[in-house]
């Protein structure tokens, strides 16, 4: 007996109401769109497809500030996308960040892009962009996966695009490996979850996770493998072999871009998952919830410690800028990691609210910092031909103007102040004192690590100022010199304006929390009517 069209139903059409969330994401469609056809209308396609990237991120920004998240919180798309302040401020930061990616563009690869290019790797960026958005407004785990290589594969060919250059080549091969074996490896474990629990909704897998009385071996795979695959995208110590690598063999700009917008994503993604299961067990110490939380601060223990040490003997400035993103994701994952609340914690603390503020916060200092290393890192290697940091020797006299403002970077990774990197760091050490409890160690340890760092940030501080260098004057590169002196300024600012930014990101760390059992089924998690299935005759069968 054949499927009858009556048993299959009308489509899924969405309204606008569910629509307007996502208008941003329609707008970076669009804008993928008009880049393919752009070098149909003019023969200096690149600049073009620059422009047009430009122009569509700008245009989803202010679509996202027109339309606020007010009234857009919730489940929408038969609850496979979700919408909530804290996605609506990710995004709005990963707009900032990408728009500003393509004006690095136009100082690092613009001048040596062949041209017809332009198309192929603006497509790339949008998309990987497009991914990074939906990362964090998902938690069904099949929207995750999609969402998670939707950003992923793009990357990959982002990180080799520099297709005459050898390192780039073996650094883009080396991604693309570590990422096919963590992305079946976390489609595993999100196949065993939905065999052992029948649903792909994470609020109600979360509830019935927490109901399990006895600990299971295909519980743990599972749950295992989906961490791998985030903690690949964090680089989160073990999975961050290819980071360094990757960053040394990119062009600068898509470094920069995999420094912030990669984990930012994958940091939000993880919180939203980890926040949604404490939630379900009413942040009390259980026997999962505890596991879980000491196993992400133990992994953000150990990465802040393997980044900052190995990044004492790394001579390109790139592998330096990798090394330290790994520190600062685990120093991130350190917040990630308040899923109980301790007992010495207040009653009105709320670890979700704490967790989400001091990582928003901490992005959005974090954003400036890389972006501003990054910029100056491009016009030295513009200027010289040369990513070593014996590069920066002499560039006190040199450029003056962009060695003080890597002296501002430098000393703001660190967490000095009158430094917003010291306001995002302490805010996170806040909320892990608030909480009490073990979390004291993951205090110490941030702390320590944060002498170590001051070592290799100083010391290309003391090759700009201390170092001569018989070079020429830099001729100068404006969009480089204002991305790196806008970077410097907004973190004086973001120090001087601390309450203001507390306040800011207190406003939007409210986590939506779909309840469990509310999610309307989806073809993932309905049992087939059994008018619908196809019968076979036996001897197919």
């Amino acid at each position: 007996m054949l499927m009858t069209l009556a048993s299959i139903g009308l489509p899924y059409i969405p309204g606008w109401n569910e629509l307007r969330p996502f208008w941003a994401e329609l707008i970076l469609v669009a804008s993928i769109v008009s880049v393919l056809v752009a070098p149909f209308f003019s023969r200096k396609s690149n600049t073009l497809c620059a422009l047009i990237a430009l122009s569509g991120l700008l245009l989803a920004l202010l679509s996202l500030l027109l339309i606020g998240c007010e009234h857009t919180t919730g489940t929408f798309f038969r609850s496979l996308l979700l919408s909530d302040p804290v996605a609506y401020f990710w995004k709005i930061l990963l707009l900032i960040f990408a728009s500003c990616i393509v004006l690095l563009w136009f100082v690092t690869a613009s001048p040596s892009l062949h041209e017809g290019d332009g198309p192929e790797f603006f497509t790339l960026l949008l998309g990987a962009t497009l991914g990074m958005c939906l990362m964090v407004s998902t938690t069904h785990l099949l929207m995750l996966v999609m969402a998670i290589e939707m950003a992923s594969l793009p990357s990959y060919v982002l990180a080799g695009f520099r297709k005459t250059h050898r390192v780039g080549a073996e650094a883009s091969l080396k991604y693309v490996l570590f990422g096919a074996v963590t992305s079946s490896i976390m489609i595993f474990g999100v196949s065993l979850l939905y065999g052992l629990f029948g649903t792909l909704q994470w609020p109600d897998l979360a509830a019935k996770l927490l109901a399990t009385t006895s600990g299971s071996a295909l519980l743990v795979v599972g749950l295992s493998g989906l961490i791998v695959g985030i903690g690949f995208k964090i680089s989160a110590v073990p999975f961050h072999f290819w980071c360094p690598d990757v960053f040394e063999g990119a062009s600068i700009e898509v470094s920069a871009f995999l420094s912030v917008a990669s984990k930012g994503a994958a940091l939000l993604l993880l919180l939203r998952l980890t926040q949604t299961l404490a939630q379900a067990g009413s942040f009390a110490d259980s026997s999962t919830l505890g596991t879980l939380a000491v196993l992400i601060g133990l992994l953000g223990a150990i990465s802040a410690t393997v980044g900052n040490t190995a990044a004492f003997f790394q001579q390109n400035i790139k592998r330096l800028l990798a090394y330290s993103s790994i520190a600062h994701a685990g120093y991130m994952l350190c917040a990630v990691s308040l899923l109980i609340r301790g007992n010495r914690a207040e009653a009105g603390f709320d670890p979700s609210a704490a967790a989400a503020q001091a990582l928003l916060l901490y992005l959005a200092v974090y954003l400036f910092m890389n972006l501003g290393a990054f910029s100056v890192a491009g016009v030295v290697w513009r200027e010289t031909g040369s990513e070593d940091i014996s590069a920066f020797a002499g560039l006190g006299k040199r450029s003056p103007v962009l060695a003080l403002c890597m002296a501002v970077f430098m000393f703001s990774l660190v967490g000095l102040p009158p430094l917003a990197g010291f306001t995002a760091k302490v805010n996170i050490l806040w909320a892990l004192i608030q909480n009490g409890s073990y979390w004291w160690i993951l205090v110490g340890v941030i702390g320590l690590n944060t002498i170590i760092s001051l070592y290799f940030y100083a010391r290309v501080v003391k090759v700009m100022y201390l170092e001569d260098s018989e070079a020429p004057e830099f001729v100068g590169q404006p969009i480089g010199l204002a991305l790196s002196v806008g970077s410097a300024v907004l973190l004086l600012v973001l120090f001087l304006g601390w309450n203001g930014l507390t306040n800011l990101t207190s406003g939007y760390d409210k986590l939506y929390m779909a309840p469990a059992g509310n999610a309307v089924p989806g073809m993932a998690d309905v049992t087939p009517h059994p008018a619908s299935v196809v019968l076979l005759p036996d001897a197919v069968r």
